[in-house]
Formats: structure tokens, sequence, C-alpha cells
């Protein structure tokens, strides 16, 4: 996991290449005041945006994930919000399987599980040998709203 703030994108550019240099090029570019909801294209299916809002929800109500084909870099435009995060060998077994249909498996419990709290224009990235664990209420008990841009990067496994 990667994690930095929209304003200093460019201190890590130059250690990116390909796809992923691009799409964080795109993120430093986003205007998270005027972001529309829904699919923003950026390179086809290479590289595009999903934002959403949303409420966060207790930390235990949602489930970790992750995805086979797109790293996310996951850009608060609006609210706080902690995401919880490990790597694949320290979840259990999946319990939902959804990679066919929107690149996506849900698994039970973690452990070594670490959390990251996001504001707004702060990001996080996750490749796709890590579990994450979106939506979660920064604070017990005091759900945010949240306007979440996630920028899907195609991966080739290399």
């Amino acid at each position: 996991m990667i994690t930095g703030t929209q304003k200093e994108i460019d201190r890590i550019l130059p250690f990116m290449t390909g796809r992923l240099q691009k799409a964080l090029a795109a993120v430093r570019d986003l205007d998270l005041e005027t972001l529309p909801l829904g699919k923003t294209i950026i390179d086809g299916e290479e590289i595009f945006v999903s934002t959403n809002e949303y409420e966060t929800e207790p930390f235990e109500d949602r489930r970790p994930e992750k995805h086979e084909c797109y790293i996310d870099i996951q850009l608060m435009a609006e609210g706080t919000e902690t995401l919880g995060f490990t790597d694949v060998e320290h979840v259990s077994d999946m319990t939902e399987d959804r990679r066919k249909t929107s690149d996506v498996s849900f698994y039970g419990k973690t452990e070594r599980e670490n959390v990251v709290t996001l504001q707004k224009g702060d990001f996080a990235i996750f490749f796709p040998w890590e579990v994450h664990r979106p939506n979660c209420e920064a604070q017990e008990g005091k759900p945010s709203h949240v306007k979440k841009a996630v920028v899907k990067v195609r991966f080739d496994g290399k």
C-alpha cells in the first residue's frame, strides 16, 4: 500500500512507470470539487475513475476485499474514511467470489490488519496482492458522508 496526498503526487511520480504513472498524473489533476459521480474514462478500460457518495459504516460491518485485474487508487473527494489493509496471506478463506463479473473477491477474518484514515485530498494505492476494507467509520459510531473516487488501473501481473 502506498499513501499520500493529491498535492504531493509529483514527489512519487518519478518512481512510477507505465499505467500507474499515468493514473497518478490523472489523480493529481482531478478537480475534487467538480468530480462527477459515476464512471469517468481516462484511458479506456486501462485506467478509469469510479466516483461514489455514501455514508461510512462500522469497521466490523465492512468485508475485506481484493481485486485481481486492477490496482485501486482510492482518493477522498470529501469526508473522512478509515480503510483496513493487509497482504492476502493474512486473510481467511474467500467468502464470496465475484472476480468474473466485477473483479472483486471478499474474505472473512483478517490477521495483522493495519488501518489508514483518509481525508479530503488523501489517497491510498492497493495492489492485487493486498486485501483492503474500505468505507469504514473514522470514529466509531460516527458515520461520515464521503465522496470518493476510485481510480482503477489495469494490472497485467508484471
